[in-house]
């Protein structure tokens, strides 16, 4: 496979598991955004203070109506010192949308996800679809590339929005505010391996390749460094995963996005090279 390729699975795995995001199906309800609301004043600025801890679920709930009440983003994100991502966001519908450029040691591609579709455009594409400049990866398709990142798109789609979701899922998860500036507010979050290796097992259905023994290898711990501002909205997100950290900025909260699927005449299907 060319690297291009596997270059597109790294950075777009490095969002899945970098994001930690909000579906926005589960943010809908009216209890939800009511408890939310009650959430945001115990804990956001300018009440929250250094030292104070959070319960991350109350952080999720919380941050994902914010999310919601905007609809759109934009997000700036560095993986490592190689790979560099820039994405357009849009969580009005009942699926959410990306538009996508990422470059990762001197190649750039482009990412669309629309209608849980993806598609990855760029010249090298050109090769591996039959002259098309885009190939597409559909859930339901049988195409092998299709196949291999299908079951990861759920994922990806709920890593667009909200960086406390698939923490809140692990039992005892806090976060402890460190700062408290100009209405923003920083926590940071710790995980132990067996709780990393926790949240990943629920995750598991949907990540191929999580077996028992690649959760033994789980590293020994991480910690999420995440802010967000007095409405709830995330501004940044920092980790370290598999040796590379990830730096994630939100901005342009409200701002008018266009997301678009490419010209079906432009998109073809990962053809398997012959030997």
């Amino acid at each position: 496979m060319k690297r291009t390729v596997l270059s597109v699975l790294a950075l777009s795995g490095a969002l899945v598991l970098g994001a930690c995001g909000s579906s926005t199906n589960e943010t809908s309800s009216g209890s939800g955004s009511a408890a939310s609301s009650s959430a945001a004043q115990e804990t956001q600025a300018p009440t929250a203070k250094v030292g104070d801890t959070v319960e991350l679920k109350t952080l999720a709930e919380q941050s994902a109506a914010a999310v919601q009440a905007k609809k759109t983003a934009h997000m700036s994100m560095t993986t490592g010192s190689e790979g560099t991502i820039e994405a357009d966001l849009d969580y009005s519908g009942s699926s959410p949308k990306m538009a996508m450029d990422m470059s990762e040691s001197g190649e750039s591609f482009k990412v669309v996800y629309i209608d849980k579709v993806m598609y990855m455009g760029g010249d090298t594409f050109k090769e591996m679809a039959g002259g098309k400049p885009w190939i597409k990866i559909d859930p339901s398709a049988d195409d092998a590339m299709s196949k291999m990142m299908g079951p990861m798109l759920s994922q990806m789609e709920s890593a667009m929005a909200n960086p406390t979701e698939q923490l809140k899922d692990v039992e005892g998860v806090t976060g402890t505010v460190t700062k408290v500036e100009n209405g923003v507010t920083t926590y940071e979050v710790k995980l132990s391996k067996e709780q990393l290796a926790e949240m990943v097992k629920k995750q598991a259905t949907s990540m191929p390749g999580v077996t028992e023994e690649a959760l033994k290898q789980m590293p020994d711990g991480v910690s999420y460094e995440m802010s967000f501002d007095a409405e709830g909205l995330p501004q940044t997100v920092t980790t370290d995963l598999a040796g590379q950290k990830l730096v994630m900025k939100y901005s342009k909260w409200g701002e008018p996005v266009t997301v678009e699927a490419p010209p079906a005449s432009e998109v073809g299907t990962f053809e398997m090279p012959t030997s």
